[in-house]
């Protein structure tokens, strides 16, 4: 899997992706509005069909475990990830 960020501005076509995954969003901050925002981002190119198997959108990253977002927040951000299929990564 390839990724380079460019928070939102590489951004695929029909016929081109500009890597594996790509990100849709600016830099996620561990408020749950933000994470709500961040979320948001990626409907349009769900809708766009190019969110898609080897050219995944994501938001940024999980704030999961993270102070600023309670157990509940946590597990909802966790499940948002699952359902918009973004890509679950290890990073530091």
């Amino acid at each position: 899997m390839i990724e380079n960020c460019h928070w939102g501005e590489t951004v695929p076509t029909e016929t081109w992706c500009p890597w594996n995954f790509f990100r849709t969003s600016p830099d996620i901050m561990p408020t749950y509005g933000n994470v709500v925002a961040n979320l948001q981002t990626t409907v349009h190119w769900a809708r766009s069909n190019l969110s898609r198997p080897g050219c995944w959108a994501y938001p940024d990253m999980l704030e999961v475990g993270v102070e600023g977002l309670s157990e509940v927040e946590s597990r909802s951000h966790f499940g948002a990830w699952c359902i918009i299929s973004a890509p679950l990564t290890l990073s530091h």
